[in-house]
This record gives C-alpha cells, structure tokens and sequence, in this order.
C-alpha cells in the first residue's frame, strides 16, 4: 500500500482568519478556521487527493485496507483527526469530555488533543485552566457572568507543544495558529464566548450544564516535556507528548534520512510544517515518492516498515502515531 495526501477541508470560523488560505489553496471571502488535513470524522471526511486511491474517503480506505491504514486502533475508525487552526479572534472558552462521557451522552469519543504551535504574538498567551473551587463556584461566576475572572493563561511562541486532555478548560486567543492532533471526536462544550454578539444581537450557544459535569476543581495538569530522541548531522528528533491516544515527534531534517514506524503495524501521519521536500518508500519493488510542502499530511501506511525523508535543504515535521 502506498503513502498518502488528502485534500484539505476548510471550515468557516467566525474566529477564523485569512492568512493560511494560500497554503491550502482556499479561495474564499470567508474567514477559515480550520483546515481538517486528516479526519475519519462524518463531520469533516477526508478524501484522497491523488494517486492509485483518489477520490476514496479515509473511511472507505480503511475499510478497504485495515492492515495498512487502521492497524491496531483504539476507535473502529481512524481515531486521529489533525487540523491546521488560525485564530484571527478569540476562540470561545471550551472544555470536551473523556470517552466515557462522551459515548454516553454523544454517541462519539471524547477529545484530548494537543497543539503545536506555528506562530503566536510576541507576548501570546491561550487560556489553559482554571481556578474554580467547586461546581457551585463556576454556576455562580457563569451567573453572574465572571468566567473569566477564573481563567488561567499559558504563554506560548512558535515551536511549543499545549498537551490538552480530556477535561481541560481551554482557549486559544487572538493572533496564535497551531498544527493540532486529536483523538477523532467533534464534541465541544462552551463555556464563555467573550460576550460576543451575532449582527441580531445574539450569542453563540453555550453548555454550561454538560460543562459542569466535566470540569475539574482542584486539579493542575501535568504538562509534557520535550526530551531529544536523535541528533545528528542528518536529523533532531524531539519527543514532544505521549499519551494513551497519540504520541507526537518533531522532525528537524537536514539531510536524506531512513524513518523507521513509530509503532510497528500502525500508520504514521508525517505533516509538513516548514520547508519543502520529499517522503520516499519501496512498495513491492517499486518506488514511489510524494512531495511535500508546508501544510501538506501524509498517511504512511503500517504494512511499510520505513520510509525516507528527503529534504530540499531542510524541512521541519512533524510525526504522529497511536
């Protein structure tokens, strides 16, 4: 089975923005939010974009081809959902379930995801935390409308990974886009949306009852630690999260580099961040090659047992895997 590109799927955001449409070849007055590169979602599928399996949905392809595409998956479908976000506003302040609340009162997964940043403000900050004490602390500050009162911020730049798990009070803020990876799961609660009103003078729905059964109080999220795997004269490999749903890499490539799987028998997802290059792989006695340039997601099947990363000068990656 080969490598494979997916055509990117943008979504309107009213938060969104417009500086990442030439990347993703959007043409639209429309502000875009997210581009989903990667997703078994019915909310946001991914189709093929080219090759032997064009025009197949990423469902359709790992029904098609479980060994290569799906492996040993802790969700019936591709259980990764990886976008590329840009807030030119404020998202709302959220928070998603874990599985367990989620199958019982979404009939979907629950979300933990984590953010790579690609670019932030000189002093950027997102909202990360909280300081409510109590359920009856949030209800009273959602009352009397001091939510925000109660936020935490985390500073961010260029190049930082936001770990975020299920249960997480969350926000990223004006002026920030990140590269984000998911479990596959679209629920999300709001719990403040900075007051805005639409042109009828109404605010976006909130959930702030579900949101109570999921927060919690008195807990402070451990945060994850970039620890370097390799580094040479052809590659710097940084371990930068590992969770039960995902582990996360970045890739510093100099030069042309042999990448083993990161788990034998599942795929990996190599996302190109900056610069332009090539993957290469043998597929039964063939060579087959894909370009790669900023934006672009590639599925690398788990029947490979590696594959080679080409760069023209350098290229920087980054590499997910369940």
């Amino acid at each position: 089975m080969y490598p494979v590109k997916f055509k990117p799927v943008p979504m309107e955001r009213i938060w969104g923005g417009h500086a990442l449409k030439s990347m993703f070849s959007v043409d639209s007055e429309q502000p875009i939010g997210e581009y989903w590169v990667v997703s078994g979602h019915p909310n946001g599928m991914s189709v093929v974009a080219d090759g032997p399996h064009a025009g197949q949905t990423l469902t359709a392809l790992t029904e098609r081809f479980p060994e290569a595409y799906l492996g040993q998956s802790p969700q019936p479908r591709f259980p990764l959902l990886i976008k590329f976000l840009e807030a030119e506003a404020d998202l709302s302040v959220q928070i998603h379930p874990d599985d367990a609340y989620a199958q019982a009162n979404e009939g979907d997964f629950g979300k933990t995801e984590a953010w790579y940043v690609l670019d932030a403000k000189p002093d950027g900050v997102v909202n990360y935390g909280h300081s409510f004490d109590s359920k009856a602390s949030y209800q009273a500050a959602v009352a009397n409308g001091h939510v925000r009162d109660y936020l935490k911020y985390q500073n961010v730049r260029a190049g930082d990974l936001v770990y975020v798990p299920a249960r997480t009070l969350h926000a990223l803020l004006a002026g920030t886009k990140v590269l984000e990876i998911q479990q596959t799961s679209d629920v999300t609660y709001r719990v403040y949306d900075w007051d805005r009103k639409d042109e009828n003078g109404q605010g976006r729905a909130l959930h702030v009852e579900k949101a109570a059964d999921v927060l919690q109080y008195g807990v402070e999220h451990a945060k994850m630690t970039r620890s370097v795997l390799r580094d040479d004269e052809k590659l710097r490999q940084s371990r930068l999260a590992t969770c039960p749903y995902f582990t996360i890499d970045e890739l510093l490539v100099h030069a042309q580099v042999t990448c083993p799987l990161g788990h034998k028998g599942n795929p990996d997802v190599i996302i190109a961040v900056e610069g332009h290059g090539q993957l290469s792989c043998d597929v039964d006695g063939e060579r087959h090659t894909l370009r790669l340039k900023p934006g672009d997601a590639v599925l690398v099947p788990g029947t490979l047992s590696d594959y080679e990363l080409i760069p023209d000068g350098e290229m920087t990656l980054v590499r997910t895997f369940y």
